[in-house]
């Protein structure tokens, strides 16, 4: 059977307004929805308030006055923080969004490792193609300054990983949290990444992975 909460959540949503527990029973009694006991609409009343002080911001209920309920409008945005703060965008989440990107747009041959056994955190050759594609992988901290950190350092330690092979030049690129991307789009002169062959890696909470070269960096910074 239906439970009063289910009752009050669906008739509250129907009406789009606040309503006294009295008027919610009524309404649900016309709709056919049914109530137990001889006084339902106490039963109503008692159940909101012992959810709502149970469950005080969490509840789906708020109450607007004497026996008056509403929707809790806010409930839909702490559960979407919540949410998202339980994302965690740490180093091997970005790492394993970025191979997996790559590995559909169909670079392969990939070597990746915690202990950056190769130097970097990916290491990965196209099928057909001589050049090696190197990316050097942050994550994301609960610190307010780690996005502009992350960006710094991810671009200190792929500069020093880059190596004249002599007969062809390698790519190279930085695997970053969005917010981090973000600030490297801003920050690193484009001319520089067409001189390096250096690209951004953007990986959202979703890990969902945009790419950024040169050129749009250009477009961006001027």
């Amino acid at each position: 059977m239906i439970s009063f909460k289910q009752i009050a959540y669906q008739i509250l949503v129907e009406e789009k307004k606040p309503l006294h527990s009295k008027v919610i029973t009524e309404l649900a009694l016309k709709k056919g929805l049914k109530t137990n006991g001889k006084t339902p609409w106490a039963t109503m009343n008692a159940v909101l308030i012992t959810d709502i002080n149970s469950k005080k911001e969490k509840s789906q209920f708020i109450k607007t006055g004497t026996s008056m309920f509403s929707i809790n409008k806010l409930l839909k945005q702490v559960k979407t923080i919540e949410k998202v703060q339980r994302v965690k965008i740490d180093e091997e989440f970005v790492k394993h969004s970025i191979i997996k990107y790559l590995s559909c747009l169909g670079w392969g041959n990939f070597q990746y490792d915690k202990l950056h056994v190769h130097g970097v955190d990916i290491r990965c050759k196209k099928n057909g193609y001589s050049r090696y594609l190197s990316i050097e992988v942050k994550g994301q901290s609960i610190l307010r300054q780690s996005s502009e950190v992350a960006f710094i350092y991810s671009l200190g330690q792929i500069i020093t990983r880059m190596k004249d092979s002599g007969t062809t030049r390698n790519y190279y690129g930085l695997g970053l949290p969005e917010e981090s991307a973000n600030i490297a789009l801003r920050r690193l002169p484009w001319q520089v990444a067409k001189k390096l062959l250096l690209t951004v890696y953007s990986v959202n909470t979703r890990g969902e992975v945009e790419e950024h070269s040169w050129v749009e960096l250009k477009s961006r910074q001027s």
